[in-house]
């Protein structure tokens, strides 16, 4: 199964300074043993000061480094904002997602399947996170792409509640020699999420990465 992207609580923004705040209590530390072992060593064996000229170097280097991570997080930030800035030109189109995994709230999903060579059978089911099939039928043989819309409808007869479903296509050419199709999700895009640190479409289907949009397309 190919996963959406997780709902997640997006990454927290304050890391960068609480590592920097973490750095700066340690230094003052360091500085405060270094100043009392000075104020109390012995003048006839001076301490080997080589150690704690190292440390300093070492302390150095990362606050620098925190420093870098910094500004690295700010250029990703503003290149997200800018990138959401674009893709909100998508929204209210369809786009066909590379992807397996769609969600289900009531409305049908409506999958896509491509078969790269005629096929002598094959079959298409649509299961849970835990891989239980909750419903199957006979899938399309010819080469080419093809639609696959569900409705919630298992194999009970009962309506599926609302959760994440995958669809998987099973197909096999005359020899049965396995036939290893493409699917992907047809969702209508309703939104732009900057919070996951890439840019997501917010979907009919669930939320996806951008860079797992294949195409806009017609519903």
């Amino acid at each position: 199964m190919t996963d959406m992207i997780s709902f997640v609580t997006p990454p927290s923004t304050s890391t960068g300074t609480n590592s920097t705040a973490e750095l700066s209590g340690n230094f003052d530390t360091f500085l405060k043993i270094l100043t009392a072992q000075i104020q109390n060593q012995d003048p006839l064996q001076p301490m080997d000061s080589s150690q704690f000229t190292q440390q300093l170097v070492q302390f150095s280097g990362v606050e620098q480094q925190i420093k870098t991570n910094s500004s690295l997080d700010t250029l990703i930030s503003a290149s997200n904002s800018t990138a959401g800035a674009a893709l909100s030109g998508y929204l209210g189109q369809y786009a066909e997602i590379n992807s397996d995994g769609a969600q289900f709230s009531g409305d049908p999903i409506h999958w896509k399947y491509s078969l790269p060579s005629d096929a002598a059978t094959s079959t298409v089911t649509v299961q849970d996170a835990a891989g239980h099939v909750l419903y199957s039928e006979t899938g399309e043989t010819a080469a080419g792409s093809h639609d696959f819309i569900w409705d919630g409808t298992q194999l009970n007869g009962q309506t599926a509640s609302d959760g994440p479903y995958w669809i998987s296509v099973i197909a096999k050419s005359q020899d049965g020699t396995a036939i290893t199709p493409q699917q992907s999700v047809i969702a209508k895009i309703s939104g732009v999420d900057l919070s996951y640190g890439e840019p997501a479409l917010t979907t009919s289907a669930g939320v996806y990465s951008y860079s797992d949009v294949k195409r806009l397309t017609e519903q």
